[in-house]
């Protein structure tokens, strides 16, 4: 496993901790489909929320945020369409948001949440 792909694991367990601590429910998590993948898929009252997590370690390649560009916005609301239906959502009320992480080399990290990213 890459140190990458490890990174973006432990970045969403921080995201999921920080949006359970704002009251937000997790319904799914690493959603998949023959589209792509949603990270999160939670609650925010009656609002379901898909929500992509990104994380780093510096801003070398700039902020966590700018990853989430048209291609990958587009790729979530297909898969986001595609949960919808299967679910039988699809006049819900919802929400795409971006979590950023950025883990410090003191050990902290920083969260920013996105709310209505796209």
């Amino acid at each position: 496993m890459s140190s990458a792909h490890n990174l973006g694991i432990i970045g969403e367990e921080v995201a999921l901790s920080f949006l359970s601590g704002l009251g937000y429910h997790l319904l799914e998590k690493n959603y998949r489909s023959r589209f792509g993948e949603i990270d999160l898929i939670m609650q925010d009252g009656r609002v379901l929320v898909f929500i992509e997590v990104k994380a780093r370690r510096s801003t070398l390649y700039g902020v966590p945020q700018e990853a989430v560009g048209a291609v990958k916005q587009a790729k979530i609301r297909r898969v986001a369409e595609q949960y919808l239906q299967y679910k039988g959502k699809e006049d819900c009320q919802l929400r795409f948001d971006v979590v950023a992480v950025r883990f410090h080399k003191t050990g902290n990290c920083t969260i920013d949440h996105f709310k209505s990213a796209f």
